[in-house]
């Protein structure tokens, strides 16, 4: 009897132990694992504070260069600008860039600040920038738009016949305007004396053609196509205009419209296509 009762001690302290160990084990697992989480959202919450205040300063910063770009001035953001697309009362969105836009610009840099332009201001020549910036003229004023904000501009009148022909030259001469997509008239080619009618069916292949690099000055095309005997004219109505294409050797051509020129160095598509599809 006194075995059975030794043992059952023993055995209710083991179970006690054990029951004790368990309960420590769950109890400090449990404050562990609360002061990890702890941790973790403290850390977490440090990472918040440092990414809203990097957040912060990022957004301060291009708050503050909106704020400089908007105290510039129009005339100054578009000197500033990549590309323009002009539009009149025949074509829309015409994209001029490099050296016709370069022109551009500094054609601008003679008009003369005004408060306002006058009441009978009504301009059918109008273009946007890249960079926000719409403008219009009706070649006797310059106004300039962004958002709420306008400046106005008088043309000198001794610039504005060239500044006229600019604008017109941009437009018509442009590859830009041959390509666009747009009502085609008639188109011939000439070689010589002998002339060609390019119909319908083959008008598009013809302007797929022209791919431009970039324009240039006249002084190398103008030696190309006197080294160059194969050289090409074509003839295309367009929109109402007339306009010719000259090719000045393989890699030159000079778009006429009325009296503007402009000069395109462009890939050999054009001269290879002319040179062994149609003559």
């Amino acid at each position: 009897m006194k075995f059975i009762k030794k043992n059952f001690k023993k055995s209710t302290i083991l179970i006690l132990a054990i029951i004790g160990f368990l309960f420590l084990y769950m109890f400090s697992f449990k404050m562990s694992r609360g002061y990890i989480k702890h941790q973790i959202e403290k850390n977490n919450s440090l990472t918040n504070i440092a990414n809203d205040g990097e957040k912060t300063r990022v957004q301060q910063e291009l708050d503050n260069k909106k704020m400089l770009e908007n105290k510039k001035g129009l005339l100054l953001r578009l000197k500033e600008s990549k590309k323009a697309y002009l539009s009149d009362d025949q074509v829309e969105n015409i994209k001029i860039e490099g050296s016709a836009l370069e022109d551009f610009k500094r054609a601008t840099s003679n008009f003369v600040k005004v408060r306002e332009v006058e009441e009978n201001f009504k301009a059918e020549n109008k273009g946007k920038t890249n960079n926000d910036i719409q403008f219009e003229t009706d070649f006797n004023y310059f106004l300039l738009k962004s958002g709420k904000k306008k400046e106005a501009y008088k043309i000198p009148i001794s610039d504005k016949k060239d500044f006229q022909n600019m604008y017109r030259r941009m437009i018509y001469t442009s590859v830009e305007f041959i390509t666009a997509d747009g009502s085609i008239g008639d188109v011939k080619v000439y070689h010589g004396n002998e002339e060609k009618n390019i119909y319908f069916w083959k008008k598009k292949d013809l302007i797929n053609k022209i791919l431009y690099k970039r324009e240039v000055g006249k002084i190398q095309p103008e030696k190309e196509f006197s080294k160059e005997k194969d050289n090409y004219t074509i003839k295309i109505e367009k929109s109402g205009k007339e306009l010719t294409i000259q090719t000045m050797g393989k890699d030159f051509i000079k778009v006429s419209c009325g009296d503007n020129n402009a000069y395109y160095e462009v890939y050999p598509d054009l001269y290879n296509y002319l040179h062994d599809k149609i003559f």
